[in-house]
């Protein structure tokens, strides 16, 4: 298997309500550095998105921050610029993406909001077309997901969805179970 070198996580901006949530974040870029994985993510010092970073650089990570002009009085980006060993400023929400998931192995999804399942759903819809090979998994931290879970088995059950392509997005409960997954999806990708 080759080695995953690479990681972007899709989170919010907020903290949201439950503090489970940035603790769960702050874990998942812990984990990142220690296993010396990029950690590729939106450039945010707020929220989810500032939690996942600040895990990372506290175990020396190497952190790939990517943003938009717009977005830097909402996620204040100028504190990354100067930590992150890349840091990239786009345009547009779309060279963004772009660039996050072209320099990513893997693709993980925590809580947030809008721009969180905007990003979901373009890298589903990406994967679903055959464009992106990326395994994408959808952290379900507390229940979080539980409701967007069972809006895909109603859009098989309408007849939107195939239920093949629900197994393009894995879900799991914990950032523990992240990195497992990841790699057990690139090991079978590899013996196809």
């Amino acid at each position: 298997m080759s080695r995953l070198n690479s990681v972007a996580v899709f989170c919010g901006g907020s903290s949201g309500r439950k503090a489970v949530y940035i603790q769960e974040a702050h874990r998942l870029g812990e984990i990142l550095a220690r296993k010396e994985i990029k950690l590729i993510y939106g450039a945010g010092t707020t929220g989810l998105m500032g939690a996942v970073s600040d895990g990372a650089f506290s175990e020396n990570g190497y952190v790939i921050g990517a943003t938009i002009r717009e977005l830097y009085d909402i996620e204040k980006p100028a504190e990354i610029a100067k930590k992150a060993d890349k840091f990239e400023v786009w345009d547009q929400m779309a060279q963004r993406k772009v660039s996050m998931v072209d320099q990513a192995d893997a693709i993980a999804i925590l809580p947030g909001g809008f721009g969180t399942m905007d990003e979901l759903f373009e890298v589903l819809t990406l994967r679903q077309l055959g464009i992106i090979k990326s395994p994408i998994i959808v952290v379900n931290i507390d229940g979080f997901y539980n409701t967007l879970q069972q809006f895909l088995f109603e859009m098989v059950g309408e007849g939107f969805v195939k239920p093949h392509q629900i197994k393009l997005l894995t879900f799991v409960r914990s950032v523990d179970e992240v990195l497992p997954e990841i790699e057990h999806q690139l090991l079978m990708a590899q013996q196809k």
